[in-house]
């Protein structure tokens, strides 16, 4: 038996569609489609360097430089973010499995990559409902009004406190169902430790995030 990938399906369906996925020993179509995931991750996150840059106001120094070095100089940061967005993404997918598959070995790494993907996707569909929010608002991306960062902003001035806060969203409970419902029937675990190893790890996976965004 074999299981396909379908993004669009397993975040909408995913009791229903990972039904297949424990006992499958072929994960069919998921090369093509890590392929239009990294082009995704490419042209999101481009686009949300650019609105930061061109709204809220997220540019290095650049003073002295002529209006074509300028252009220049924009556009190479918006490419190399849309670069770097591709490796946060895989970094996501490859570094998330690899903290989840010391609890889930019976799901096996290769099945836990293929569910990060997914999760992965969710957070791309966050970025695209945040990009209207950096037009209108004037706030750069991470400030988001699905998190609970919006609280958390009134009482905290801390960066990396701000970042984790705001990385605890909707889309992160959103992905965190789909994780669920995809190992669940993947695995002999009880419900509870399932549930209880996935918050735990993907809050830690944030927090890892906010640090390395903050530290550097």
């Amino acid at each position: 038996m074999s299981h396909s990938m379908k993004l669009g399906k397993g975040i909408v369906k995913p009791f229903t569609h990972f039904r297949t996925l424990r006992s499958a020993y072929r994960l069919k179509g998921s090369w093509w489609r890590l392929i239009l995931l990294s082009l995704l991750a490419f042209v999101v996150t481009a686009s949300t360097s650019f609105l930061n840059i061109k709204y809220a106001g997220e540019l290095p120094e650049y003073a002295g430089l002529e209006s074509s070095e300028k252009l220049l100089f924009v556009l190479s940061e918006v490419i190399s973010d849309g670069v770097l967005g591709i490796l946060v993404f895989f970094f996501i997918i490859l570094v998330g499995a690899l903290l989840f598959w010391p609890f889930f070995q019976d799901v096996g790494f290769k099945r836990l990559s293929f569910i990060h993907s997914y999760a992965v996707f969710i957070l791309l569909i966050g970025m695209i409902v945040q990009l209207p929010f950096i037009i209108f608002l004037h706030e750069p991306s991470y400030i988001s009004p699905f998190s609970i960062g919006v609280y958390i902003d009134i009482f905290v001035d801390d960066s990396f406190w701000l970042f984790f806060s705001y990385s605890l969203s909707l889309f992160l409970v959103w992905s965190i169902i789909v994780q669920y419902a995809a190992i669940k029937q993947a695995t002999s675990h009880k419900r509870s430790f399932v549930i209880t190893i996935i918050i735990i790890l993907d809050i830690t996976l944030a927090f890892v995030m906010a640090y390395f965004r903050t530290a550097f």
